[in-house]
């Protein structure tokens, strides 16, 4: 018998209201929950999207206590979903730098366990479009594999899917699904998006589930949309536009194992 699971894709245009992001997102988890989903997978940066660089010291959280950590504990028992939850910003102990972390909650709305984004966005799009995270954001330092509902994840968030060692990691693991919350950029989604969740995928020989920020957001600016899940074999399973909403696919684990009998190459590697 088929090992399935189906995993819902929340995409979101989050503002810098933290009130009106809850409310959206609550409502696209409950339609993905009640359509089947067994997981909702929320975006990076899903309760606020800064106006301006700074804005969410005012809204760091403790470990285990604070409001979104609740919200996201409630909407999880509520809706008897796992909630993959994008990232809000934790207290790491440095002033003015929390990390910026993704946590996991079981359909009883029960921690599961986090991960702190690694890979820190340093960057200029182009002249006039700069991110530099590592300013207000500690990168973590752990990867994260965790097993739910018979199915081993594999967690890691947007500009990490530019350093395949980290998943190559997961491979030897033996993670199945690896799990992407993000905020990609127009520009950067145009042209490496989907690139790189394939890759992710072929060179693991495991699924993706990437959801992401979409539209332009009250800071000006723009994100790429496009949530998508991806196969083993590269083949893209569903993919959305750049509308808000949510897509869901149920996902066959057992595929992995046909493909590796087939095509062997997590056998060969040589280095």
């Amino acid at each position: 018998m088929s090992k399935e699971i189906t995993i819902g894709l929340i995409q979101l245009s989050s503002s810098s209201v933290i009130e009106d992001n809850l409310q959206q997102a609550e409502k696209l988890i409950k339609a993905s929950a009640a359509d089947g989903a067994d997981m909702v997978v929320l975006p990076e940066t899903f309760a606020l999207m800064e106006k301006y660089n700074g804005q969410k010291l005012d809204f760091v959280e403790q470990h285990l206590g604070g409001p979104i950590q609740g919200w996201m504990q409630r909407v999880a028992k509520e809706n008897q979903v796992a909630v993959i939850g994008g990232t809000i910003a934790v207290a790491s102990g440095v002033d003015d730098r929390p990390f910026a972390r993704c946590y996991v909650y079981d359909k009883q709305g029960e921690l599961v366990t986090y991960y702190d984004k690694i890979h820190m966005f340093d960057v200029a799009v182009k002249a006039d479009e700069v991110y530099s995270e590592s300013n207000n954001t500690l990168a973590g330092d752990e990867t994260k594999v965790f097993e739910l509902m018979g199915v081993t994840f594999g967690l890691s968030v947007c500009y990490d899917l530019r350093f395949p060692e980290l998943y190559r990691l997961y491979q030897q693991q033996g993670v199945q699904i690896i799990l992407a919350p993000s905020a990609f950029t127009q520009k950067t989604g145009e042209v490496h998006w989907q690139l790189l969740l394939q890759a992710r995928a072929v060179e693991n020989l495991c699924f993706v589930a990437a959801s992401n920020q979409t539209g332009e957001h009250d800071n000006k600016r723009k994100t790429f949309g496009h949530s998508m899940f991806i196969g083993p074999w590269g083949d893209v399973l569903g993919s959305m536009s750049q509308q808000e909403g949510f897509i869901n696919r149920a996902i066959d684990i057992e595929h992995i194992e046909k493909i590796k009998k087939r095509f062997p190459v997590h056998t060969h590697r040589r280095l």
